[in-house]
């Protein structure tokens, strides 16, 4: 019986292997010849997108001598306009992230040249130059943010500077007035074709524009926008005019004005009060407005400013403002104040008591703002920039701005304010600054960041505030040069630095706050007042 079984079995066997199966290799499958080539990436992604360039991440492909990588303008992973193809050389490439496989080795490339404000497709194959082999393509879509070559705008009453990197390509700028909510009124002006000159050095000045209307600038390289900058024109929009030649006596030419008045003054030219400016009260709103002529703010001698009555606004726009023997800048009581003060682009020096001084139960303030300023030797008699007491006040702010060997205290505060702000200043002091802040109430809100604090103040020491405001005021986003000595009440969460003043300005001395390129300070173009971040 079990011979009869074996017997079955080896002749099932040789039946088997007499089929036509057994005549091959039942192993040897065929395939498609377009199937034969390197493995994708296992991948590919987009690391951070800048105006003019993107870094790509990527991991390797085994056997892969180089990758080649296609970029496609203004289409969503169409390629029907590819403007540029890059090639990488595997032995050539450092990994970003090492690993025993290639296909687990990350590498990160950045890819420059490319237009802000556009669409790009890029995707990638690798390459097995030795015997042609490809892989196929990874790609991703991504879109360039907006690029900036404004370096600077600088308006005036009826026109307006403008300033880029001159190494930037740009053949046109276009602008318009912005007007309505939504700016569903926005009128576009016939675009100006930037001439060589303007090219070569970087600026173009609009003129015929409307007074305190607000405006956008473009700047193009062909169709391709590089730069978009909003600004405001100087004075009030819906008051009256007046041009002051430097031989007027300004308190004549106030008198005989009414309403919302911009007194107008060109740059490069020095206008003197002669000591108090009466601001009569027949005005309800005065702004001093300033027209830099290359580059030159017009230069304001006054003693101090008297109003005869209360004022919506008072503000001082693009001028060098000079304390002609000043004490108080504004020294005011009773109602005859202003609601709002101003003061933004201005060079502000040489006042040896406050540049703003209220002292009333009368009435109320609601906005104090210096932006975009320098202010230099103020309060060095004592009392500080600002010394304010009124029934209410609403914001106290200074951004974007210098302050250099201020003495006493930035300000002195009996009332409880409901918002302060002091966001991107550098401040240097030479002199000495006993406290930096004064206040008898306690804020309703403060913040203060984004301050660098630096200078050997004259061998003196400072403390942060005038009492222990630990509990509610902190420096979070602040920078202490290693020369600047605090005394008893610290900086709380400020950043002290290792490097002194000199070493982290180009020359503090004589006013010039760069960052030195050396210093590599993390700071630099994020904290400080921004006309001095490195470019």
């Amino acid at each position: 019986m079990k011979r009869n079984k074996i017997f079955a079995l080896a002749f099932g066997c040789i039946a088997l292997c007499s089929l036509p199966a057994c005549q091959e290799d039942a192993n040897d499958w065929g395939f498609d010849e377009e199937h034969n080539r390197l493995f994708r990436s296992t991948n590919f992604e987009l690391v951070k997108e800048e105006p003019t360039s993107v870094l790509l991440s990527f991991k390797g492909v085994s056997n892969a001598t180089k990758y080649i990588f296609d970029f496609s303008q203004g289409d969503s992973l169409l390629f029907d306009n590819i403007v540029s193809t890059r090639e990488l050389l595997a032995d050539t490439m450092t990994a970003y992230r090492q690993d025993v496989s290639a296909v687990n080795t990350e590498y990160r490339m950045l890819f420059d040249n490319l237009n802000g404000t556009t669409r790009y497709s890029v995707r990638m194959k690798a390459v097995d130059e030795k015997n042609g082999m490809e892989s196929g393509y990874s790609q991703l879509f991504f879109i360039t943010p907006d690029e900036q070559i404004f370096t600077k705008v600088t308006p005036g009453t009826t026109i307006a500077s403008l300033k880029w990197k001159a190494d930037k390509e740009a053949t046109t700028i276009k602008y318009a007035k912005l007007e309505g909510e939504n700016k569903v009124d926005t009128t576009w002006f016939e675009p100006h074709t930037l001439t060589a000159a303007e090219k070569a050095a970087g600026t173009w000045t609009i003129e015929g524009l409307t007074l305190g209307t607000k405006y956008l600038a473009q700047i193009f390289n062909g169709e391709v926008r590089r730069g978009s900058y909003p600004f405001t024109t100087l004075g009030a929009k819906n008051g009256t005019l007046i041009e002051v030649q430097p031989s007027d006596n300004i308190n004549e030419v106030l008198a005989a004005a009414s309403g919302e008045v911009t007194l107008s003054f060109m740059g490069g030219e020095t206008y003197t009060v002669g000591g108090r400016l009466n601001i009569p009260a027949t005005v309800s709103s005065l702004y001093l407005a300033g027209n830099a002529k290359d580059g030159v703010l017009p230069k304001f001698l006054i003693g101090d400013i008297s109003l005869a009555g209360p004022m919506e606004r008072f503000a001082v726009q693009y001028l060098e403002f000079a304390g002609d023997n000043a004490g108080f800048m504004t020294n005011l009581s009773g109602v005859n104040i202003f609601k709002n003060a101003s003061f933004e682009g201005c060079y502000i020096h040489d006042i040896r008591n406050c540049l703003v001084r209220i002292s009333t139960n009368d009435a109320d303030v609601e906005t104090i703002e210096v932006k975009d300023c320098i202010l230099e030797r103020i309060s060095t008699s004592g009392w500080g920039i600002f010394n304010l007491k009124t029934r209410s006040f609403k914001k106290l702010s200074m951004t974007n701005s210098t302050l250099v060997d201020i003495s006493d205290q930035i300000c002195d505060v009996s009332i409880a304010i409901d918002e302060v702000e002091f966001t991107n200043l550098t401040h240097v002091n030479y002199i000495k600054m006993d406290k930096w802040l004064r206040f008898n109430k306690q804020p309703k809100g403060i913040t203060v960041t984004g301050v660098i604090f630096a200078g050997d103040m004259g061998g003196g020491k400072m403390n942060s505030g005038y009492g222990d405001y630990a509990g509610w005021l902190n420096f979070a986003g602040c920078y202490l040069t290693s020369d600047f000595t605090v005394n008893k009440r610290p900086f709380n969460d400020a950043k002290i630095l290792n490097i002194t003043t000199d070493e982290l300005f180009v020359d503090p001395k004589n006013g010039d706050f760069h960052f030195r390129p050396e210093a590599k300070f993390e700071g630099d173009g994020k904290v400080g007042d921004p006309r001095w971040w490195t470019e």
